[in-house]
């Protein structure tokens, strides 16, 4: 009797400890600031912001232009999904993307940066912003996310202020990472924007 007891209280315990395993590890590190409630609530069209680089791509030995170019489409395939639709002509809104990245001791000056952005992904990838913040509660600089972390910008396209920002820390642990690992980071974001035209 005391065996089976014994055993009954293992598999309890044993349950209870991998329940909580599995709950911890499914932490998700995605959040989001907006300028106000409802800011995107009548938007349904989008452009990116900076279509083609602003400067010549400079990458250094540790990157992969590929990244890029997911990004792009897993994006461009999200906002569809959500219901907001591409164009060239008057978007409603405009939205950009940024990856944290360590920043080298010789690139750590502040005249290399837009106002506002720190060292990134999409700055070597030439794409140098300068959009405002719009003092955004909660808005940090680029360079003072967690390494890896994937940003997804909003814009007014009228103003060029910060509307809404989406990040989840740590998406980007490779930046040889395939397309699957970076539509699904992207998805984590876009999943918490309003869908096109609604609240």
């Amino acid at each position: 009797m005391k065996n089976k007891l014994a055993s009954a209280l293992y598999l309890l315990l044993g349950t209870v400890l991998l329940s909580s395993c599995v709950a911890t590890s499914g932490i998700d590190h995605t959040n989001t600031i907006s300028s106000s409630e409802g800011v995107l609530s009548k938007k349904k069209t989008y452009a990116w912001y900076q279509p083609t680089p602003a400067a010549q791509p400079a990458y250094g030995p540790d990157f992969d232009a590929n990244l890029h170019e997911h990004l792009l489409k897993a994006v461009d395939e999200e906002l569809g999904r959500k219901g907001y639709t591409k164009t060239t002509v008057n978007p409603d809104m405009l939205v950009a993307y940024d990856v944290s990245v360590s920043v080298p001791d010789a690139m750590d000056k502040p005249e290399l940066y837009g106002p506002g952005f720190g060292y990134s992904y999409a700055y070597m990838s030439g794409y140098r912003y300068k959009y405002g913040n719009a003092e955004l509660p909660g808005y940090r600089a680029v360079d003072l996310f967690k390494q890896g972390t994937l940003i997804v910008d909003v814009i007014d396209p009228k103003s060029k202020q910060l509307l809404w920002r989406g990040w989840t820390e740590g998406a980007i642990k490779s930046f040889n990472a395939g397309y699957s690992t970076v539509k699904g980071q992207v998805q984590k974001i876009v999943n918490r924007m309003p869908s096109a035209g609604q609240p």
